[in-house]
């Protein structure tokens, strides 16, 4: 036994106790909010062929395996993908647009950070089937009311792969040196973007790129521009802007054209969310409308994951047990009480009853042999005769 390895391996977590029940909360908020939303429930295998999810046997974040078949599977490293897969083969019963939604595992190798988890839990929605700023509305909105209902503290952050694909040609820039840009805009690495580009188109770029704001940064950003496919692009996030303004979830949305987000398939809006605290987004999504061709049957789509993991902390649901513990010293008394939302309590005295109920944030202790009610109350129990 002492030769067994029962450590965690690394980037692996358990969650006991408040941990679990605050995420457990987040997790049957989120899906009824989705839900209620119009979007159906999907749940793809934790196994997939590794093609699923890259061509690049090599790909150093999957965490991959073979089968008995000699086959390369890898564990579910990218929802989107595994949801592209069948919204593009399993097509026969389908009426587009689908609304897909799920909570469920993913896995993956980090890039950049040591010590970052490689299973995590992620909470989204999927568009597929569906185009337009109507769809793009639909799907930036839900990602703010997803945020609104967990969190008191977040920016959504909003850009467009469409936006800087338009610019970029608008200043002829050949296609390896804007894949070189796009990279170093994720970085906001203005001195290696200066590197790339003649003066003024610097100037103006940079100006994009370090810049954060509402509206008015659309209009700043539009004055440098003279191609009528960009602005229109531009357009296009004015009036996403407006639609969230009409419906007053515009409070805590940002534009950011420095966001680039987690895959690199992204076509069209692309989106960041961040709460204090969290170094990374807690929310990556946009629009992908090239990658379920990559699958079979092309179709447009757009979608946002959240990482539930890193709401535990931050979340502001509060954890605690609507049960009653039940104490007695007469323990065959208490069984002929006990129901629904109710425990007995295996304890001996009443003293180490409070401990264990409080040590489980459970809301109220009766004492049964003096008729008494307790109730927690910022740590401690009072009685409530």
């Amino acid at each position: 036994m002492n030769n067994l390895n029962i450590k965690t391996p690394e980037g692996l977590k358990d969650y006991l106790l408040k941990d679990m029940e605050k995420k457990n909360k987040i997790e049957t908020i989120l899906k009824e909010l989705f839900l209620n939303s119009g979007y159906n429930l999907i749940e793809t295998p934790t196994l997939e062929y590794a093609d699923v999810f890259t061509t690049n046997m090599q790909d150093l974040t999957l965490y991959k395996l073979i089968n008995k078949n000699g086959e390369v599977l890898s564990l579910r490293s990218d929802v989107t993908k595994s949801i592209a897969r069948v919204a593009s083969t399993e097509t026969k019963d389908f009426i587009f647009p689908q609304r897909f939604c799920y909570i469920t595992n993913t896995f993956r190798y980090p890039k950049a950070y040591q010590g970052k988890q490689h299973e995590f839990t992620q909470a989204g929605v999927e568009l597929i089937g569906a185009s337009g700023i109507y769809a793009d509305y639909e799907v930036v909105s839900l990602a703010v009311k997803s945020l609104d209902k967990v969190l008191n503290d977040y920016k959504l952050y909003i850009s467009s792969t469409e936006f800087f694909n338009n610019y970029l040609d608008d200043l002829n820039i050949k296609n390896d040196v804007k894949e070189k840009i796009l990279e170093e805009i994720k970085k906001k690495n203005v001195v290696k973007i200066k590197e790339l580009l003649d003066k003024n188109s610097y100037e103006i770029l940079s100006l994009i790129v370090e810049a954060i704001g509402k509206k008015d940064l659309l209009n700043k950003i539009k004055n440098n521009i003279k191609s009528k496919r960009t602005l229109d692009t531009l357009a296009k996030l004015e009036k996403l802007y407006d639609l969230l303004e009409k419906n007053d979830l515009e409070k805590n949305v940002y534009f950011d054209f420095s966001i680039l987000s987690f895959g690199n398939y992204y076509t069209g809006i692309t989106l960041q969310g961040y709460t204090k605290g969290v170094g990374t987004p807690i929310l990556e999504g946009g629009r992908y409308d090239n990658l379920i061709s990559n699958y079979g049957a092309p179709k447009d789509a757009c979608g946002f994951a959240i990482n539930v993991n890193d709401l535990i902390s931050k979340t502001k649901l509060t954890y605690e047990k609507d049960i009653t513990l039940l104490y007695s010293s007469n323990k065959d008394l208490l069984i002929t009480m006990v129901k629904d939302n109710s425990l007995i309590s295996l304890e001996n005295s009443l003293n180490e009853a409070f401990i264990y109920a409080l040590a489980n944030n459970i809301k109220t202790v009766i004492d049964v042999d003096n008729n008494k009610k307790y109730t927690l109350k910022e740590g401690e129990y009072i009685c409530q005769e």
